[in-house]
């Protein structure tokens, strides 16, 4: 979270592990490092037969982001729960961080009335708190049964978060792209539900998983292409 109270998150939604590209647990190790905060969601059709898929997890705990495994039925609420789950922890770090540079103590430190009231101011912000929130999507051959509700998840989550009070702006990248590219951006940041629904009506699937190099577009669009290059190259990933 910037200092203005933007907080920039990035989703990743896949059903599995990335198999072209650069490695995307190292770049969500990296978007941590220049205050983008990683969660990933991973689809599976069968819970008690899919084993939960690792590299989903490894990618959030990279990212300081939060995971979860979800199927179809469940997806939405899990995409809704997990961006509110995103913003409250990254505010609470925040806090957490501020608390102990000017009292030497942390949250978990405080006694449990004083520590109720500092949740509650969490909670307040948390409801004020301006959200840019990319969200990267698998298209690979395996989503094509899933992606319908996936759409709608999209759009189901900004109509949701639009009932804050502060800003909320949503923009998609796909992977992979069209032409052999690594990925797309299916719809610019925006807050406007309608042209979101517009541009995710022709999204279509099949192809590779090219997971890394789709997070770092997203990257990219959060924070701008310089600066980000330039962290990238200074950890070697390219």
């Amino acid at each position: 979270m910037d200092k203005k109270g933007l907080i920039r998150q990035i989703i990743l939604v896949s059903d599995g592990e990335s198999n072209v590209g650069i490695n995307p647990i190292e770049v969500s190790k990296k978007a941590k490092e220049l205050g983008i905060t990683v969660s990933t969601i991973g689809i599976v059709n069968n819970r008690t037969k899919e084993k939960p898929l690792a590299e989903i997890q490894q990618i959030a705990n990279q990212g300081g982001g939060i995971w979860e495994i979800t199927d179809l039925e469940n997806f939405s609420k899990t995409m809704e729960m997990l961006t509110v789950k995103t913003v409250h922890k990254t505010i609470q770090e925040a806090v957490n961080k501020e608390l102990k540079n000017i009292l030497g103590e942390g949250l978990e430190d405080f006694n449990p009335e004083s520590r109720r009231k500092i949740i509650d101011v969490i909670d307040k912000f948390g409801e004020e708190v301006d959200i840019r929130c990319c969200i990267v999507i698998d298209l690979s051959g395996s989503m094509t049964n899933k992606i319908s509700i996936a759409k709608k998840s999209i759009v189901n989550l900004l109509r949701t978060l639009k009932q804050r009070k502060g800003k909320t702006e949503i923009a998609v990248i796909g992977f992979p792209g069209t032409d052999y590219e690594f990925y797309k951006t299916i719809c610019d940041f925006t807050e406007d539900i309608d042209e979101l629904q517009k541009s995710l009506s022709n999204i279509a699937t099949g192809g590779t998983t090219p997971t890394g190099p789709a997070l770092k577009r997203a990257v990219e669009m959060l924070l701008g292409t310089a600066e980000v290059n330039k962290g990238m190259l200074a950890a070697n990933i390219v």
